[in-house]
């Protein structure tokens, strides 16, 4: 069950959930998430081959968008929410992006999943599908979060098997499956 301005409100206050600049930042049964100033942009146009397991730490550079940084079209930005978010273990999060960025040509993915008991600042991901430059200000509302009560036990983010952005901070370079290996996986589904 989606959660609403009400609880939302308890549940920020007694388990202190996300570190909000105002209540305002609640819109009914979502909380508005803003995007920081740092964000990094591809820089260059290299093929990424993902079962050579690239080195994905060098592909980025870092832009400031208080700086008046401008989004050119087709190109994408990553950054992460300022808000930092601590999602119960028997809740998880849906994230969508705000009707007006999708209304600009600006495509957030449909939806991300915070899963139960993840920690830290959640990503953004902006691609700029319009024919024009876009400039987004630092601590712009671009998405909001739905909080859902997760019926039975949920494993927690940090005990999974890879819980590879938990307490994300900084922007993190994606991380791809280490253990991915094509010859092992046809080798399970041929026995």
């Amino acid at each position: 069950m989606v959660q609403g301005t009400e609880n939302l409100i308890k549940l920020i206050d007694e388990k202190n959930i996300i570190d909000l600049v105002s209540i305002e930042n609640i819109q009914g049964s979502s909380i508005d998430l803003r995007i920081d100033e740092k964000a990094k942009i591809r820089k260059d146009t290299e093929p990424l081959i993902l079962a050579d397991n690239p080195d994905l730490e060098n592909i980025y550079e870092e832009v400031n968008l208080a700086k008046g940084f401008r989004l050119k079209p087709g190109q994408y930005l990553y950054a992460n929410t300022v808000e930092n978010v601590k999602i119960p273990n028997d809740m998880c999060g849906i994230l969508l992006s705000r009707s007006t960025f999708a209304r600009l040509g600006l495509i957030l993915p449909i939806s991300q999943y915070a899963n139960p008991s993840y920690e830290g600042h959640l990503p953004i991901v902006i691609f700029n599908a319009s024919p024009v430059e876009v400039e987004i200000p630092p601590y712009y509302k671009v998405m909001q979060m739905l909080l859902l009560k997760v019926d039975g036990e949920a494993k927690k983010y940090k005990e999974q098997i890879d819980p590879k952005y938990y307490k994300e901070k900084n922007i993190p370079a994606p991380q791809l499956d280490k253990n991915y290996n094509v010859e092992e996986i046809l080798k399970g589904l041929s026995s």
